[in-house]
């Protein structure tokens, strides 16, 4: 891989993952929350960029973006997140209300369009924003190459307006992987003990009406979680 979008760079994983598995490459970052910028791990490489933007569908507008004070991989620009997620609604090994987030800071909008304007077409691009996933492939208005973003089953209605949205764009191909209640008994998923494993593809790819996700998705358990890969 030469270049790679991390979109939600947090404490920089993924982005830690990416040069140890294609050290190589190019790697832009964009993170909202701007306690965690500095030290930035990464400041001594040329080939890293770090942005604190928030990747929306607009440009150049203030967003507001929340702060989970005691996790701040649960920090989100979605309300519904805030309102509807695990983390508020609790589920059988987390209780109800277990996490809050702070009064809203802005942050300045970029849409993944600008990005691939000013930085070139990556080869992937990872999305983890806590249910601001939609918003963010909005601001994609042309296929681009390899595409994974974080899903929890209890956001099964962004889950669908996303697959319509990449369709839409030309993208024909879909692979999930992650963390199941089930263990690894639904066979067009691949299960990782990790949930959301950074750069680790699905095993198999169909084309979006093969994929059965009735048998993988209730929202209402809000259990299952983990990376959505789109080609």
């Amino acid at each position: 891989m030469n270049l790679i979008f991390d979109i939600g760079y947090n404490v920089g994983n993924f982005t830690d993952t990416c040069f140890i598995k294609h050290p190589q490459s190019k790697v832009v970052a964009v993170e909202a929350n701007p306690h965690l910028l500095n030290p930035v791990r990464f400041n001594h490489k040329e080939n890293f960029i770090l942005l604190n933007k928030l990747v929306s569908d607009k440009n150049d507008e203030k967003v507001d973006f929340h702060i989970c004070p005691s996790a701040n991989g649960i920090s989100t620009a979605s309300t519904n997140f805030m309102e509807n997620s695990r983390f508020t609604k609790g589920n059988k090994s987390m209780h109800q209300n277990a996490y809050f987030w702070n009064s809203p800071i802005q942050v300045e909008s970029i849409t993944l369009d600008r990005m691939i304007e000013e930085f070139g077409m990556p080869d992937i691009i990872k999305i983890d924003v806590e249910g601001y996933e939609l918003e963010v492939l909005k601001g994609l208005t042309n296929k681009a190459k390899d595409i994974c973003f974080e899903w929890h089953e209890e956001e099964f209605d962004n889950l669908i307006k996303i697959l319509d949205h990449l369709e839409n764009l030309g993208y024909e191909e879909f692979g999930l992987i992650g963390w199941f209640d089930e263990g690894d008994i639904f066979e067009k998923a691949t299960f990782s003990a990790h949930g959301d494993p950074y750069l680790e593809y699905p095993k198999n790819f169909y084309k979006r009406g093969e994929l059965d996700l009735e048998l993988l998705i209730n929202p209402e358990r809000r259990t299952n979680y983990g990376m959505f890969f789109a080609k």
